[in-house]
């Protein structure tokens, strides 16, 4: 048998055998089986829908929960700045006196003159000490445009005695009010204030008092009756 032939003879067979498959009828699913696959279909659609909402929902409540939680975020930050401010700068509570301004802090006090208008801009003229205690002496003085500064000393005693001069604009002092009160005082007819630093040892006070032109401060080693005394003899040195 020829190679033509034999090859001729295989591709008839592979023909008919092919043609059946071709003509094959087209195969229907059972009914039972198009109920299930309609079922199937059916209830991954309804997954589908209720899952789209669920997420939308879901969306919805984490933004407004991220939203609640923004505002709850800037109120606590706002208390932690508050806090920290507290703890470095401590406790602050506005002051205000008939001729002083301030702030009071945890351990001083800072203040300022209010009545600043029509004062000098410079220390023009110089307060002093009329009547000094016995066996003190002058150990000190400082004089700047600004400021006239006069420390008085008792070697027996070990006690001072300072009288500052400020220009008003120039007084910007911080006083240890930790433990001490400003009492409010009146000294030769000008508002002013006390400060007691005594113990049980020993005696320390401060006044200070605005007299219309100036700030005059006096402190000392001695009780309150004495430095009262000392700040109502203060007079203008004549040149």
């Amino acid at each position: 048998m020829s190679e033509n032939i034999l090859e001729e003879i295989v591709a008839e067979s592979y023909r008919h055998e092919f043609e059946q498959f071709d003509n094959s009828p087209e195969h229907v699913f059972s009914l039972k089986h198009r109920f299930a696959m309609k079922r199937i279909f059916s209830r991954y659609a309804r997954n589908v829908e209720k899952n789209k909402h669920s997420n939308n929902k879901l969306i919805y409540e984490v933004r407004d929960n991220n939203r609640r939680l923004s505002i709850k975020q800037r109120l606590i930050v706002a208390v932690l700045i508050v806090f920290l401010m507290t703890m470095l700068v401590g406790w602050v509570i506005v002051y205000v006196s008939q001729n002083f301004s301030g702030t009071v802090h945890q351990n001083y006090t800072q203040l300022t003159a209010v009545n600043t208008d029509n004062c000098p801009q410079t220390i023009e003229y110089k307060y002093y000490l009329s009547e000094i205690p016995e066996d003190f002496v002058v150990i000190e003085t400082t004089s700047s445009p600004f400021v006239e500064h006069t420390v008085y000393y008792n070697s027996s005693t070990n006690q001072t005695i300072d009288i500052m001069q400020s220009v008003k604009t120039s007084f910007r002092p911080n006083y240890n009010t930790e433990h001490n009160d400003l009492e409010e005082i009146e000294i030769n007819g000008h508002d002013g204030l006390y400060i007691d630093f005594s113990d049980s040892e020993h005696y320390s006070s401060l006044l200070v008092w605005d007299n219309d032109d100036y700030i005059i401060e006096i402190g000392g080693d001695l009780p309150k009756s004495s430095i009262i005394n000392l700040a109502k003899s203060t007079e203008v040195l004549l040149n």
